[in-house]
């Protein structure tokens, strides 16, 4: 009887150990389970970024090609204005485009600890997350202006439109605002061209694209024999801007009607 009651109490005592045991088996394969799955997430966003940082990077180069092109150009009276006005404008789009996407590797890196807090064997969740961080307001931007510089204005105007009307106070509402206009100044619809212009002076005073705005509403107005309109517009540009490439080139414009 001795013997069987020790018997007995030794798996007695056992059970009390061995079920903590378990129940902490259990939970640290449930952390490894969890730690494997957050380890493949961050696999995949740190291959990702290894490829945007080289885009990036060969893009900055580009941009420091052009800029370097458009110094020489502007040495060369012959090179037409306009021409000089656009490749800059498409310089600042693409030089935005580099900001925005450092800004996007930046998001995925302070994402990294809420991938980490993802619950064990739920990789959707990793997933989700990193198509939060991708889907923003600079992807409908850039979507537009890619049919801009691909001449499809109309296709550019909706996109410029659908980013002002959900991000209106987003730093590039006045940017998009600005590309519809030109997109209707390309298409020669110069009275709409003018509203749109006149609408972002009216609306961001002390935004950097006010000095374009007031480049291009001058040119629309001469475009329709406006002249008189058109060079008052220059002048309000040369006295508020004085310093910017667009007095600069608003000055030629005034210069060459003169002549």
């Amino acid at each position: 009887m001795k013997k069987l009651r020790g018997v007995l109490i030794f798996f007695l005592i056992s059970g009390v150990f061995l079920f903590p045991v378990k129940k902490s088996t259990k939970l640290i394969l449930s952390e490894l389970s969890q730690m494997k799955s957050t380890l493949k997430v961050l696999e995949s966003i740190v291959g990702d970024m290894g490829s945007e940082l080289k885009e990036l990077n060969k893009k900055m180069m580009l941009i420091e090609n052009k800029v370097s092109a458009i110094t020489k150009n502007l040495a060369n009276e012959g090179q037409n204005n306009e021409t000089i006005l656009l490749s800059l404008q498409f310089i600042k789009e693409e030089f935005n485009e580099v900001r925005n996407g450092i800004g996007k590797i930046n998001d995925k890196l302070t994402s990294i600890p809420l991938v980490a807090a993802t619950k064990s064997g739920n990789t959707d969740g990793g997933v989700a997350d990193r198509k939060s961080v991708i889907q923003s307001p600079d992807s409908v931007y850039f979507t537009a202006y890619s049919d801009y510089n691909k001449k499809n204005y109309d296709l550019a105007i909706v996109g410029f439109t659908q980013f002002v009307n959900q991000f209106p106070s987003n730093v590039l509402a006045d940017n998009s605002l600005y590309w519809i206009g030109e997109c209707y100044y390309a298409q020669k619809k110069y009275s709409k061209a003018i509203e749109v212009f006149s609408d972002i002076i009216a609306k961001y005073k002390k935004g950097d694209k006010v000095p374009d705005a007031l480049l291009k509403k001058g040119y629309a107005l001469i475009e329709m024999d406006r002249v008189e309109s058109g060079i008052s517009v220059l002048k309000i540009l040369i006295s508020d801007f004085p310093l910017s490439e667009e007095a600069y080139l608003a000055q030629q414009k005034i210069k060459e009607l003169s002549d």
